[in-house]
């Protein structure tokens, strides 16, 4: 999935991004890598499952995630 920097938006803000930056979604495999053009990236075994987000600028790939942590403990 590719989607422009102009329409990306946040809530009811608009995200920054600089000008030229390309936005992808990934989902990282059990092995924990993703593949971007045909090249493998190790991302993280404990993203295993999820989708992450790829920014892509000029010659960077940048990995952007958002890892939810719900615990609970008993107190007695």
């Amino acid at each position: 999935m590719n989607v422009s920097a102009d329409s990306l938006e946040s809530g009811n803000e608009r995200a920054a991004l600089p000008e030229g930056a390309s936005i992808f979604s990934r989902k990282v495999a059990r092995s924990g890598h993703i593949s971007y053009e045909g090249r493998p990236y190790f991302i993280s075994k404990a993203l295993a499952g999820r989708y992450i987000r790829l920014i892509v600028l000029a010659d960077r790939l940048i990995v952007d995630t958002s890892i939810p942590l719900h615990k609970e403990y008993p107190l007695v």
